[in-house]
């Protein structure tokens, strides 16, 4: 028996913390179903998964957020201007990670490259 075939039993879903909670497409399958999700809706889910999408969102809503790049960078020298005009050390996060994946720090522009 699949996961699909278990859910068609339930009413409503608590994802917990990670995983389920952050995928977006299980909350639409699960809205689809007519099965409560206890839990953001499918367009958060999408704006915070997006790290560049939820710093936008942030300032927009005028949350202080840390200083940073907030687009999508071409290649290793505009990360090394970037990260010059910001100022070092700088952490680098994957616009998609979550969980802590897809970062790292760079305390030069050596690292950073």
């Amino acid at each position: 028996m699949d996961v699909y075939s278990l859910l068609a039993e339930l009413m409503k879903v608590h994802p917990g913390y990670g995983f389920l909670s952050e995928n977006k497409e299980f909350a639409k399958y699960l809205a689809a179903e007519d099965i409560i999700f206890i839990g953001p809706d499918t367009c958060a889910i999408q704006a915070m998964g997006d790290k560049i999408e939820s710093k936008l969102l942030a300032k927009k809503a005028k949350v202080n957020t840390i200083p940073g790049f907030d687009g999508v960078v071409k290649d290793a020298d505009e990360a090394v201007r970037i990260a010059r005009e910001i100022g070092y050390p700088v952490m680098i996060k994957a616009s998609a990670g979550g969980g802590g994946k897809g970062m790292r720090i760079a305390w030069d522009d050596e690292e950073t490259r």
